[in-house]
């Protein structure tokens, strides 16, 4: 998936809802963005990142990047986004 399909998915969404990511059944919070010339990661950590602060993070600059999704170091294929606006998440899956 590229950056920019993926900012364009949640472009109507509000800053306060936060990522996860579902490995097998467990969902688990993004919580570091890392950008790169080439491509760009979110990874798995403890806090769950805000969609504001991701926005924040992308910036200015190019967004036809590949976009990965990480956790314990693997690469996590996702294929779609869930939106459970009334808990405030976003799981990516």
């Amino acid at each position: 998936m590229l950056l920019e399909d993926f900012l364009q998915l949640l472009a109507g969404l509000g800053g306060q809802n936060v990522l996860y990511l579902q490995v097998q059944d467990q969902t688990i919070p993004l919580s570091k963005f890392v950008l790169a010339r080439e491509d760009c990661q979110l990874l798995c950590g403890g806090q769950a990142m805000t969609l504001a602060k991701f926005r924040k993070l992308t910036g200015k600059g190019s967004k036809s990047i590949p976009l990965s999704f990480c956790w314990q170091e693997k690469e996590i294929p996702v294929y779609g986004v869930q939106i459970l606006p009334a808990e405030g998440k976003i799981i990516c899956k």
